[in-house]
């Protein structure tokens, strides 16, 4: 039996208005105090970006010190299209600054470590499932719902990913009544559905809590929409569980019954739920593909 030791890094989440990060065990732990935040607004200049990353890097590099931890490396989760081999991103909805501007010396002008980077819908499934506490799940599916629709898979423990390391199966630009399936279900989407112009997803949700049955009516229509368009990609995997992430995931008791029912001809599924690990998923799921890669877990 091969025993590891203890090893930390420092995790990243590049968002597109905060960068998240904390420290890292390679036994799924987030040394207490070390969560940081602060802000990377993804529509602002390259210099803005980077001083987000030194920030965020300085940070990190102050906790470690203060409770003597010796750090391995850097995990960072971002989204895409980026090239995750060589650092740099080829994002041109956001972060049009950074295109095609390498990160991998930005890090290592702080930190002279190993440096590695994964898609954030990849991310976050791994990280869900990483000494998960949902039970033993191989097979698997992530919906993450927020200002955009992120989607993963996991077949046999393994997140599946085309070459480039995007998600195999991609749902956001799925062509759906004339529109793209993020159209119908993000942020936007609900409040587009909703009889009052201008209303907020989460303020919809209050409502729909407080018994406006328009705004019920807009989540149950969500629960239907998301179960139709994902099914495929449930049997595709025989997905036994579906996590569901990001801030619209809050809403799940509004729209729980109609995702089912769409989604009870799937024989493999068991389990449907919101996130255990809201805040922490994409963190904990670079930071696991980061010690794999490694070899330090």
């Amino acid at each position: 039996m091969v025993i590891i030791m203890k090893k930390y890094l420092i995790a990243i989440d590049a968002g597109g208005t905060f960068m998240k990060s904390a420290i890292v065990s390679n036994n799924a732990e987030i040394v207490d105090g070390s969560i940081f935040s602060t802000e990377a607004n993804s529509d602002l200049d390259a210099d803005a970006v980077h001083k987000g990353y030194i920030r965020t890097l300085e940070t990190q590099l102050a906790n470690a010190a203060r409770q003597n931890i010796e750090l391995s490396a850097v995990a960072v989760d971002t989204p895409g299209p980026f090239d995750y081999e060589n650092g740099y991103s080829l994002m041109q909805h956001k972060y049009k600054a950074i295109y095609k501007l390498p990160l991998r010396p930005w890090i290592q002008e702080i930190i002279d470590l190993p440096v590695t980077f994964i898609h954030d819908s990849a991310a976050y499934l791994t990280g869900e499932l990483w000494h998960s506490p949902y039970g033993d799940y191989k097979n698997a599916a992530g919906v993450m719902i927020g200002t955009g629709l992120g989607f993963a898979t996991m077949k046999d423990g393994v997140v599946l990913r085309k070459p480039d390391g995007s998600p195999l199966y991609s749902i956001w630009q799925q062509s759906y009544r004339g529109r793209i399936a993020e159209d119908f279900i993000s942020g936007r989407g609900i409040s587009e559905r909703y009889s009052k112009a201008d209303v907020s997803a989460k303020e919809i949700e209050r409502r729909a809590y407080a018994g406006d049955a328009d705004a019920r009516r807009v989540y149950e229509m969500t629960g239907d929409i998301l179960g139709e368009i994902i099914a495929p990609y449930l049997e595709l995997v025989e997905a036994k569980i579906l996590i569901l992430g990001g801030q619209i995931s809050r809403a799940l008791p509004l729209f729980k019954k109609p995702l089912e029912a769409r989604l009870s001809q799937i024989k493999s599924l068991e389990q449907i739920t919101g996130s255990q690990r809201l805040e922490s998923a994409h963190m904990l799921g670079a930071a696991c593909d980061c010690f794999s890669r490694l070899g330090l877990l």
